[in-house]
């Protein structure tokens, strides 16, 4: 049987970890005729106020973040894959040379397996 706890910090019930006895801890059988009392929480209970980071005066981003950001955000009519300067430039082309082997070879072998050495 599980029992709960209060979290303060979201200001619902969560499941106790802590090792609690069972209720009523009198060892003589609970009477039938007596009814167990609920216990509430209190009014004055409010629920955690939390301010947002957006409305903080300061940016939890990491500096040089923020930097790539905006230097990513400037000029919009390059594509992003090109942005990096000539370390991008060289991965791009790298990256195009692969493709365009990848697919020769494969239309070889296409070629290769339909027409077949006679032996």
């Amino acid at each position: 049987m599980p029992f709960y706890q209060f979290n303060s910090s979201t200001g619902r019930l969560k499941k106790s970890a802590y090792l609690q006895p069972l209720y009523p801890t009198s060892t003589h059988p609970l009477n039938k005729k007596e009814l167990l009392e609920m216990i509430w929480d209190s009014i004055k209970t409010k629920p955690l106020r939390t301010i947002s980071p957006s409305s903080m005066g300061f940016s939890t981003l990491n500096p040089k973040m923020l930097a790539k950001y905006k230097k990513f955000q400037v000029n919009v009519e390059k594509p992003v894959y090109l942005m990096g300067g000539s370390p991008d430039k060289i991965l791009f082309t790298t990256t195009c040379i692969l493709v365009v082997a990848g697919v020769a070879q494969c239309l070889k072998l296409f070629y290769d397996m339909a027409n077949p050495k006679k032996l």
